[in-house]
C-alpha cells in the first residue's frame, strides 16, 4: 500500500508548516522540489506502510489511521527538529519503540547522527528493520535497557518516557559535559509539577538548567504540546 494523494499532500503541507520544506506558498504535488518528493516524501510513505504491516502484528503504536501516524507520530516528532538542524551532535532516542521520534528526525537530515535505544525485542526487531529498508545509514538500533548504554552524547530525546526525573536519572551518566536532554510532553500544568519535583531532587543549586518550550505540531491545534529541555554545562 502506497499513501493517496491526500496523504501526501498533507505530509507536504506539514513539513512546509514546520520549516522543513522551505519551497513556496501554496505548494502542491506539481510544483514542490522534485528531490524532496521522491526521496523524503516516498520514504515516509515506505515507512508508514511498514509500520502499519508490523502494528498488525505487533501493536507497535495501537489502532490507529494514517493521518493520526502523520500528525500524531511524524510531526509531532519533527517539532524539535529546530533544535537540532546544523549541529554536529550524537543523538541518542531513548524508548524509541515504534521509531518516534528517531526515523523522522533521521528520514528528513541524513546529517543527524541517531542512535534509536529499544529494549524490547520486537520494536527493536521493526526499528532495525526500518534502518535497513529506508536505508537510513545515520540512524543506529540498539536493543538495549538504556541503563547499559556506553558512551557519551549530546543530546538525548524522549517522547514519552514518563517523569522527568527518572528520565534524567536514568540518562545523566551518559550526558556529555555540555548536553541537553529534549523531553516531548503534553500540558504545562503536568510539566510544572514534574519540573518542580526534579528541581527539588537538585535543590543544592548545581542541578541541570531546565526550560519548557511551546512547540506547534500542524494541524494538532487541539492538543496543547510542550518540551522540557533540560541542560547540563
Amino acid at each position: 500500500m502506497t499513501l493517496q494523494r491526500h496523504h501526501l499532500q498533507l505530509l507536504m503541507d506539514g513539513l512546509f508548516k514546520l520549516g522543513i520544506m522551505t519551497k513556496g506558498k501554496g505548494l502542491t504535488l506539481h510544483d514542490a522540489d522534485a528531490t524532496f518528493v521522491s526521496e523524503k516524501v516516498a520514504l515516509f510513505s515506505l515507512f508508514i506502510d511498514e509500520l502499519l504491516l508490523w502494528n498488525s502484528r505487533t501493536n507497535l503504536i495501537g489502532s490507529t489511521g494514517i493521518r493520526d501516524i502523520i500528525i500524531r507520530h511524524i510531526f509531532d516528532s519533527l517539532s524539535v527538529y529546530h533544535l537540532l538542524k546544523n549541529k554536529n551532535a550524537s543523538i541518542l532516542d531513548v524508548g524509541a519503540g515504534a521509531g518516534f521520534p528517531s526515523v523522522p528526525l533521521a528520514i528528513v537530515d541524513g546529517q543527524l547522527r541517531i542512535t534509536a535505544v529499544e529494549k524490547r525485542e520486537k520494536r527493536a526487531a521493526f526499528l532495525m528493520n526500518i534502518a535497513v529498508l529506508l536505508k537510513l545509514g545515520n540512524l543506529i538500533v540498539a536493543q538495549e535497557d538504556v541503563r547499559n548504554i556506553k558512551g557519551k552524547y549530546d543530546i538525548v530525546l524522549a517522547r514519552g518516557v514518563g517523569e522527568l526525573g527518572l528520565l534524567y536519572d536514568m540518562t545523566r551518566r551518559i550526558l556529555k559535559e555540555t548536553s541537553m536532554i529534549i523531553a516531548f510532553k503534553g500540558k504545562i500544568t503536568e510539566i510544572e509539577k514534574e519540573v518542580s519535583r526534579l528541581k527539588e531532587k537538585n535543590s543544592s543549586g548545581r542541578g541541570p538548567h531546565l526550560s519548557i518550550q511551546r512547540v506547534k505540531v500542524p494541524y494538532l491545534d487541539e492538543e496543547e504540546r510542550n518540551i522540557v529541555i533540560i541542560e547540563t554545562k
